[in-house]
């Protein structure tokens, strides 16, 4: 059983009572670029960065908030058909756009979202949330991981009940 009064479903609820023509206000999201020298670290991300031309930046405010909303945004994507569409876009463009980019050659893939590689969090998000494959799978559980897999199974479960009240 599911916890209740978090800040994961009052989340839920804020978007369950808006009306169609409404969006959610998520509050402030503050933001600072990453510094040249400290992203030419990640070697991974690289392509990203300077092929591609992402712009990273470190939450300085919000992170939360982002997480959330990116967990529900997996949730979702996981409860529909991979050739669905949603808001007339693909499944993989959605993941594409806000998860996973991955390089038409698929030799170089990066997270949009996610937190520094000694961040505990980071390959628990990668693996158990967002579901893909990691060369290390060596997560450590925390009480922040256990929040995450928390608002996951929650968000699958609700929106599973908010699909079945939709429908006929």
């Amino acid at each position: 059983m599911l916890g209740k009064n978090t800040k994961v479903e009052d989340f839920w609820e804020d978007i369950c009572q808006l009306d169609n023509d409404r969006i959610h206000y998520t509050g402030v999201i503050t933001l600072e670029p990453v510094k040249s020298n400290l992203f030419q670290r990640w070697e991974k991300d690289l392509w990203l960065i300077e092929g591609v031309g992402f712009r990273p930046f470190y939450v300085v405010d919000g992170q939360q908030r982002l997480t959330t909303s990116m967990i529900l945004l997996q949730a979702i994507l996981e409860s529909v058909d991979e050739g669905a569409e949603l808001n007339y876009q693909s499944i993989a463009s959605i993941r594409k756009h806000f998860i996973f980019f991955e390089a038409d050659n698929k030799l170089q893939q990066s997270f949009i979202f996610g937190y520094e590689r000694d961040n505990p969090s980071d390959e628990y998000m990668k693996t158990k949330i967002f579901c893909e494959h990691s060369g290390s799978n060596q997560f450590v559980e925390t009480l922040y991981t256990r929040n995450l897999s928390f608002a996951k199974h929650y968000f699958k479960l609700v929106w599973v009940k908010y699909l079945q009240m939709r429908s006929p």
